[in-house]
């Protein structure tokens, strides 16, 4: 299934949010959506995306001078982000949501299959360009509006790529909201109080309709928007004057409309120049009528289902509150027509229905061309490493080895991801004494090998056990804190039982950045220059010679961690594959410099990738990174595969890599006490 990565600057939860989700549902594939933390991120999750974190930037540009630079500074961070995330992820397909990332997305090779989903008006001439110039370098457009169309496209540039996709509802979750009780009417504001919202507009339209309908009253429910004018104070101030006082409720942000829609008569809408209004449509499937600006986005809404009103003008919104309140026969009648309305055109399975027609087939040619490229990276890989007799027709079968301790979250989450990605793999999960529930977390999932220990073995001894039930002739070593992606292992682990050679894919943290998970051999040129000059200094091709992980092609390494490992089950048994003295860390060192001098070189294999959170298990066992057992492990597991001597000397350029380390984050005025302690711990020589 193709990998879609949707992004978003921003962290909030609000219509066009909405919409985004209902596009991923739509659309299928492997959803990966990068947003700041909050209320999107928690509602992509429950929607069962896989969320990684960008930094929080401020949204409000209209702050002065310096929020604007702030602003652009942010763009440009943005637009990186973006750069790496495709980079890395290699998506099917990436939907940029909303004008900062199409904005960010300029800066995208025109290699990058890309969508753009334009949710709001162009707010000005420099921003109009950038946003058209994105725009026009991608292969669709989405817009909610016809309106948004004509600002986006007056010139019809984008015709045949420009698609008006009306977000939705689901009828029937407001089909239980009956008719309006009986009594004085009340008018229902529904959305954010923002001064572009017109909420003093609705209060001067309400004192209005009131000498005519005395009885009138509003509620405005929603909350002021983060970082922008709140513009309370005011609105305040004017529900207590005479005309108003006693008429108006503040209700504040509701996480569920339907309870504020029941409560009240009619929606009342104001902001003059709405892309679209959902808040509309869901008046609509609650049988409510709507009062709204006869512009725009909701002048592509309301058709039998309310009344429109001339833009701006509290006289016109007071005068259609009074031509519908004053007839509750009428006022019924609209808000069955508006009901029929959005069951006929806004509701949220065509929305869906209308993303998959627009973005499928796109998603599915990006698949389609990176499964051409990953073929090709395994052939350029192929060519300089040896094949062994009888391998090239070897099948993908694979057994997935993850040993846990206190893992009992960790393990489920994994093997969910492995049961959507690779259900046709082996698991066996080895654990290794566990206090909490991830022995009987192994055991409730069907088809999981369950290898209980009475002791904690470590991870390297507890892997030769779970090999030893290994029946696929490639396996997978995991970590529990592992999270599968997409189905990528399973590439993988054909290549390396293709080419005899041990595979690690891309670890990728919480924000999708990359973790330092392959490394030259010890003692190599390219670990020395990497000494004295750290590999983030140099660009491109040096920079990976000398930090492989960095690399966007296959190649070959010293050693890899082994949070996710993949090799030959033959191979690795004639290995052990680790040794059975090492209980923590260095074991992946130890592994990866004796394969390489029994004939099976480690490669680094970014075309696979996976989440990796990392350090789950010893950052509780140890109260956080044990730089000492570190550096212990590493001189033992180096001392183990090939002498004393290489040990020392590794040593001495470990000390200098943190030396050099702690004098160039100096210079740059940066935090050095982890490095201070790595080099202690260095120089200490501490053995555990």
């Amino acid at each position: 299934m193709p990998t879609i990565l949707y992004v978003s600057y921003s962290g909030v939860y609000g219509g066009s949010e909405r919409v985004l989700l209902d596009c991923a549902a739509g659309l299928g594939g492997e959803p990966v959506l990068a947003c700041p933390p909050g209320p999107l991120a928690a509602q992509a999750e429950t929607a069962g995306l896989h969320v990684l974190t960008l930094p929080v930037r401020a949204l409000d540009l209209r702050a002065g001078l310096p929020a604007r630079l702030r602003a652009g500074a942010g763009l440009i961070a943005h637009a990186a982000e973006l750069r790496r995330l495709t980079a890395d992820l290699a998506p099917a397909l990436t939907v940029a949501w909303g004008m900062r990332s199409a904005l960010a997305a300029l800066g995208l090779p025109r290699s990058c299959p890309l969508a753009v989903a334009h949710q709001d008006f162009l707010p000005g001439a420099l921003i109009a360009r950038g946003v058209r110039a994105a725009t026009a370098r991608a292969a669709a457009v989405c817009v909610p509006s016809e309106a948004v169309a004509a600002d986006l496209d007056p010139g019809g540039a984008l015709a045949g790529r420009i698609h008006v996709i009306a977000p939705g509802v689901d009828p029937a979750a407001f089909a239980q909201i009956g008719p309006p009780a009986d009594g004085p009417p009340v008018v229902l504001v529904l959305g954010a109080l923002a001064p572009w919202k017109r909420p003093d507009l609705a209060l001067e339209a309400v004192a209005r309709a009131r000498r005519a309908l005395p009885g009138l009253r509003v509620c405005f429910v929603g909350a002021p928007v983060t970082g922008a004018t709140d513009p309370g104070p005011e609105l305040h101030a004017r529900a207590s004057a005479p005309d108003l006082a006693g008429a108006v409720t503040f209700a504040g942000p509701a996480a569920d409309p339907r309870g504020a829609l029941a409560a009240c008569t009619a929606l009342l809408h104001c902001t003059p120049r709405e892309p679209f209004g959902i808040v509309l449509l869901e008046a609509g499937a609650a049988g409510r009528p709507v009062i709204a600006p006869a512009a725009a986005g909701p002048a592509e809404i309301v058709d039998g289902g309310g009344v429109l009103y001339r833009a701006g003008d509290a006289s016109a919104a007071a005068q259609a509150l009074i031509e519908v309140l004053s007839d509750p026969a009428r006022a019924r009648t609209l808000g069955a027509a508006g009901r029929e309305r959005v069951r006929e055109r806004f509701t949220r399975e065509r929305t869906r229905a209308e993303f998959r027609a627009a973005l499928g087939p796109l998603a599915a040619a990006g698949e389609a061309g990176r499964a051409g490229a990953a073929g090709a990276a395994g052939e350029t890989g192929r060519a300089s490493a040896p094949r062994a007799a009888g391998e090239a027709g070897r099948a993908a079968a694979l057994s997935i080895v993850t040993v846990t301790h206190n893992s009992g979250p960790q393990l489920a989450a994994l093997l969910d991801s492995i049961q959507r990605h690779l259900p046709e793999a082996e698991i066996i999960a080895v654990d290794c004494a566990s206090a909490d529930d991830s022995v009987a977390v192994a055991r409730a999932r069907p088809g999981v090998i369950s290898v209980p220990l009475s002791e904690n073995l470590g991870f390297g001894r507890a892997s030769n056990r779970g090999l030893e039930h290994v029946s696929a002739p490639v396996t997978v070593f995991v970590n529990p804190d592992v999270v599968l992606i997409d189905g990528s292992l399973r590439a993988l682990a054909a290549e390396a039982g293709r080419a005899q050679r041990l595979l690690a894919p891309a670890l990728l943290d919480a924000r999708g950045r990359r973790q330092d998970s392959a490394h030259p051999a010890p003692g190599s040129p390219a670990d020395l220059i990497a000494a004295v000059v750290p590999p983030v200094l140099l660009p491109g091709r040096l920079g990976a010679a000398l930090a492989p992980w960095r690399s966007q092609s296959p190649r070959p390494v010293g050693w890899a961690i082994g949070a996710a490992l993949a090799g030959p089950t033959d191979a690795l048994r004639a290995l052990g594959p680790f040794a059975e003295d090492i209980f923590m860390y260095g074991e992946d060192l130890e592994l990866g410099l004796r394969a390489a001098a029994a004939g099976l070189p480690t490669w680094f294999w970014p075309q696979a990738r996976v989440l990796h959170a990392g350090a789950h298990s010893t950052a509780v066992a140890f109260g956080g990174e044990d730089v000492a057992r570190l550096a212990a492990a590493r001189h033992a597991g180096i001392a183990r595969a090939r002498g004393p001597r290489a040990a020392r000397r590794d040593d001495v350029v470990q000390g200098l890599t943190f030396a050099s380390r702690i004098a160039v984050k100096a210079l740059l005025g940066r935090d050095t006490a982890r490095e201070r302690r790595q080099l202690a711990a260095v120089r200490a020589g501490r053995r555990v």
